[in-house]
């Protein structure tokens, strides 16, 4: 099968519509209430921007951490211990919501208090006696204020450098877009516009993203996505058609009637610069029916081969199946005339490699290069011939 991504990225492609891309590292998204109880219970077993990131993938209706313009679009207050003791971790308690504020998240990592702060060793002192003592905590929920704010920005500085975060929330992923502007596709209108997915084409970006197209290149793309042996094969010759208002004609001005400069006779000619084949095989009986026209890896084939080399190339597609593979036919057997059916026993040994289809434009399926009357911007249309 397709291999969209050779990590994860094939369990979370239905989290993505159309347009964008699919997250490969996104991380899943958790019940609120289960994360808060789970964390409540062991907090020292996070590390504080670990769990700091799940909290912001349990509320993907709020704005990202460091990004809320109000405190009551934030699913999470900061704050800090004001302890001069030696941390053990880097969490220290998590504080359940009371009515309309959120949880409070108390950490050790960054702030005023404690022997690296900023304020002085007495003031954490008594901000540390204000409250245990007295159970005042005015003075430790005002530092709170700005430690909150150090912290998301701090965490909102750290999740920016890290690409896979920014997979959490497709919509926003600025990495991709990046990455996407390499290869051309930086545009939004240019995501999500075929039946291949964005995400492999930001895996092979460095490929998409060279100017000169190459052979190797175009291998190297279709191997890694359709997981299939893939050769191809340069310098294949086909007729062009000449469109009737182009071809040369005796006895009339600008007819293309020039000797040695613009003369052709006949109405095609011969090159054997503009084409190339695709060669895919050997392949299991299963392979070779999903690359057959109407087969679910037909149109991202064509769609992947189009992408990179553009429409100014004509293409075809060799299927080639394995010999002990080759059906027999007998009447009542479910096979395709001209594509799954051979007559009689293949005594040769050889691996069944008569079915060419056209796959892009001025081939033989009745497409006209020159003309643009073929398979240009339209439908694909298919057929198949033996060589």
């Amino acid at each position: 099968m397709e291999t969209e991504v050779r990590t994860t990225a094939g369990a979370v492609a239905a989290t993505r519509g159309r347009r964008g891309y699919a997250p490969g590292g996104a991380v899943p998204v958790r019940d609120p209430a289960a994360l808060l109880a789970e964390a409540s219970a062991a907090p020292h077993g996070y590390q504080l921007f670990a769990l700091l990131r799940l909290f912001e993938c349990a509320h993907p209706d709020l704005p990202r951490l460091g990004r809320a313009k109000r405190p009551c679009d934030e699913a999470l207050r900061l704050g800090q211990d004001p302890s001069l003791k030696f941390a053990a971790a880097a969490i220290t308690r998590i504080e359940p919501a009371t009515g309309p504020r959120p949880p409070r998240l108390v950490q050790r990592v960054l702030g005023l208090f404690g022997s690296n702060g900023a304020l002085p060793t007495s003031l954490s002192e008594y901000a540390f006696e204000r409250l245990h003592h007295a159970q005042d905590r005015a003075f430790v929920r005002f530092a709170d204020i700005f430690h909150h704010r150090m912290l998301s920005l701090f965490y909102r500085a750290w999740a920016a450098s890290q690409p896979a975060i920014s997979l959490d929330r497709p919509d926003e992923d600025l990495f991709g877009r990046w990455i996407a502007a390499l290869c051309g596709l930086g545009i939004p209108a240019l995501r999500g516009r075929d039946s291949v997915s964005d995400f492999v084409k930001l895996g092979h970006a460095g490929i998409f993203g060279h100017q000169v197209k190459s052979a190797e290149g175009l291998q190297i793309v279709l191997a890694n996505y359709l997981g299939v042996p893939v050769r191809i094969e340069q310098w294949r010759g086909h007729w062009l058609g000449i469109p009737r208002s182009e071809r040369s004609r005796i006895g009339c001005v600008n007819a293309f009637a020039c000797l040695g400069e613009d003369l052709v006779i006949g109405e095609r000619l011969w090159d054997c610069q503009a084409k190339f084949r695709i060669v895919l095989g050997p392949l299991g009986f299963d392979d070779y029916q999903r690359f057959l026209p109407d087969g679910r890896s037909h149109q991202k084939l064509a769609d992947l081969v189009r992408l990179y080399t553009g429409d100014g190339l004509a293409w075809e597609l060799q299927l080639v199946l394995k010999q002990p593979q080759v059906p027999q036919f007998w009447l009542g057997n479910p096979v395709l005339l001209g594509y799954t059916m051979w007559l009689g026993v293949r005594l040769d040994g050889r691996d069944a490699d008569d079915l060419v289809l056209g796959g892009g434009m001025g081939v033989e399926a009745g497409g006209n290069f020159a003309s643009g009357d073929g398979d240009y911007g339209g439908e694909q249309k298919f057929a198949y011939g033996y060589d």
